[in-house]
């Protein structure tokens, strides 16, 4: 629900905050007093398209927020898709910017937000009823709308949408593996080549650096011999020998420590540096044993090696990556070898598929077909009670190539006159026509529309007085499911109001503004007594 529009310099609004209730809301005043300033803000607010002319005269910009009650309605995922934080039982602010240099921008609770995605968020909130605002009813989707919301088969709609939808997901896939069939036997060859490679390469994880090490000992071999036996000579040679000079001077420093004990430590210290050394020669000894110069074994990892790095470069940078390709290749193969059996499988699936879409298609169109009849007498009598008692509105149901919304094509008609041609909506109706028809729409589908805000913009135009009492009432049944805001010049509709706002434009400063100013029982009398000499004047001319 709108609860408040705030406008500034927008035509001849420089400043107005006009606050909105449930039930009618109806605006009025004189031509040219600014009524229009008002539907602009509105329609801003949801989305219109910016036009820079709105802008009021001599300013650089015109803002417009408006606040809504938004908790009746399921916004969430819609807001989520957009960005926009939104608590539950906080009100929806939107705010736009339009600046004369044309530089204009959007806000949804001071989010910055774009055009199209307000345009859709407003077309959730608000929808606008008017010859001029809008255009729904030459719109034969809208037709087909309008007769599932007036049938409440959306649910049953939106499972038909999902079995089409399914359907043809099906079929893409099942036309996608037949037309790759050659392909595919290409793929298998080149999947099996690369599988049978990498499996005869019995890969492991880590393997290469463990290979690179050993290829660098074998490499070095002749060099790592030759330096341990040097090292191991000077610890324990026949000639020179380390370990037999620290031997000896060990056993000096054990009868020196007999005299002084002070020498007891570093006797100790020497004994270590003994021991360490002896632990050394041992451990050379061992190594340069082990050591094998071996170019038969240098080759075969060299080949290993160059297997490795081929490998690598071709499936992937390191060897658990090339074994982690070799294992989704192995899945790609098994795929591609099993596509007949997937394809047989999604024949069979897909057929059971079709004929779950041929049932719900067949139903909704017989469903259609009944709630065609049943709308077609219920506008026909709302018609009836519009002053035009001998009209006949039709619903008429062809059949269509399959889409998303079934295998109807659904277009009204109106009969205005007994014996006349049936007149589609779209081609011919006039506006006084028009404006029933919406009129009579709205009565119907009241609390049955998810949106909220029904704004009637001169719906009651090229009607005539007597007519317009009937349309207040109209309106103001609408009024119990909807929050209406109604624009409207007839007295007999704005004395139902539950709140009544003038729309007034006064000079100051040698320029025209526009007022908003909501009325009380004795103005609300006196704006009456206004409309309903106008109204006279007019007949009398």
């Amino acid at each position: 629900m709108l609860k408040q529009l705030r406008i500034q310099n927008i035509i001849l609004v420089e400043n107005a905050d006009i606050s909105f209730s449930s039930g009618l809301n109806i605006l009025t005043g004189e031509t040219g007093s600014g009524k229009s300033a008002i539907m602009h803000g509105l329609s801003l607010a949801i989305g219109e398209r910016v036009d820079t002319s709105l802008i009021r005269k001599g300013c650089d910009k015109g803002i417009v927020e408006a606040i809504f009650d938004i908790d009746r309605l399921d916004l969430n995922n819609l807001l989520e898709e957009g960005g926009i934080d939104h608590e539950s039982h906080q009100d929806l602010i939107i705010r736009r910017e339009i600046a004369i240099t044309g530089k204009n921008r959007i806000f949804i609770n001071n989010q910055s937000a774009q055009a199209s995605f307000l345009r859709k968020l407003g077309s959730q909130i608000v929808q606008i009823v008017g010859q001029r605002a809008n255009q729904n009813l030459f719109n034969l989707d809208y037709h087909r709308e309008v007769l599932d919301i007036y049938g409440g088969l959306s649910p049953f709609l939106q499972r038909y949408k999902e079995s089409y939808v399914y359907e043809n997901e099906l079929k893409k896939r099942l036309d996608l593996l037949i037309q790759q069939d050659a392909h595919r036997m290409r793929e298998i060859d080149i999947c099996k080549s690369e599988w049978e490679e990498l499996e005869e390469a019995q890969l492991k994880s880590g393997e290469d650096e463990e290979l690179f090490t050993e290829y660098a000992i074998l490499f070095n071999s002749e060099e790592l011999s030759e330096k341990t036996r040097e090292i191991n000579q000077a610890l324990t040679g026949e000639k020179v020998s380390i370990l037999a000079i620290l031997n000896r001077q060990k056993q000096n420093l054990e009868s020196l420590s007999h005299f002084d004990p002070i020498l007891k430590e570093v006797e100790q210290s020497l004994q270590s540096v003994f021991l360490e050394l002896q632990e050394i020669s041992h451990t050379l000894r061992h190594y340069q044993n082990k050591l094998n110069h071996n170019p038969e074994r240098l080759q075969i990892v060299n080949e290993r090696l160059s297997l490795l790095n081929r490998l690598k470069r071709k499936y992937g940078g390191t060897i658990d990556e090339v074994i982690h390709y070799q294992q989704e290749i192995k899945q790609k193969l098994y795929r591609l070898e099993n596509t007949d059996i997937e394809i047989e499988e999604l024949k069979i699936e897909l057929q059971q598929v079709q004929t779950d879409t041929n049932n719900l298609a067949r139903t909704l169109s017989e469903k259609r077909v009944l709630l065609a009849r049943q709308l077609q007498t219920a506008l026909s009598t709302q018609l009836h009670s519009l002053n035009m008692p001998k009209a006949e509105f039709k619903v008429i149901i062809e059949p269509q190539k399959r889409t998303l919304i079934g295998d109807d094509k659904i277009e009204f008609f109106l009969q205005p006159n007994v014996g006349e041609h049936q007149i589609a909506l779209k081609d011919g109706a006039s506006g006084g026509e028009i404006s029933r028809v919406l009129l009579a729409l709205q009565t119907i589908l009241a609390g049955k529309e998810k949106i909220l805000t029904l704004i009637f913009d001169e719906v009651d135009a090229n009607i005539g007085g007597e007519t317009a009492s009937i349309v207040g009432d109209k309106l103001k049944e609408i009024g119990k499911q909807h929050q209406v805001i109604c624009i409207t010049h007839f007295p007999q509709v704005a004395s139902l109001a539950d709140h009544h706002l003038q729309i007034s434009k006064v000079e100051k400063d040698g320029r025209t503004l526009t007022q908003v100013q909501k009325l009380d029982k004795i103005s609300c009398q006196q704006e009456l007594a206004r409309m309903a000499g106008q109204k006279s004047l007019a007949f009398s001319q």
